[in-house]
């Protein structure tokens, strides 16, 4: 993915602000990205910060691990309605 479609994408999500290069998205928020690396995908999850470094995309977690790669590997952003991230699941009886 280009890094013009991650911004469109990030700019597009409420709750998130940009700060210089840097998108910053709320601690609640439930933005994922997928990663499709040669071999394998890998997904990072509750991402807080996005920031591009160059031809180089770095993501920081609600955890604080820093996640960095080359920003042509984005596959999917993924971001939960705020409705259903909210709702209470039920406990499974009736």
């Amino acid at each position: 993915m280009k890094r013009e479609h991650i911004e469109r994408i990030l700019e597009g999500v409420s709750g998130i602000r940009k700060e210089g290069s840097a998108f910053l998205l709320p601690e609640d928020s439930e933005v994922s990205f997928h990663i499709a690396l040669p071999a394998e995908l890998v997904s990072v999850s509750r991402v807080t910060r996005v920031e591009h470094q160059g031809d180089l995309t770095c993501l920081e977690t609600h955890a604080g691990d820093r996640y960095y790669f080359a920003t042509e590997f984005v596959a999917i952003i993924k971001s939960a309605l705020p409705s259903k991230r909210n709702r209470v699941p039920s406990p499974g009886f009736r």
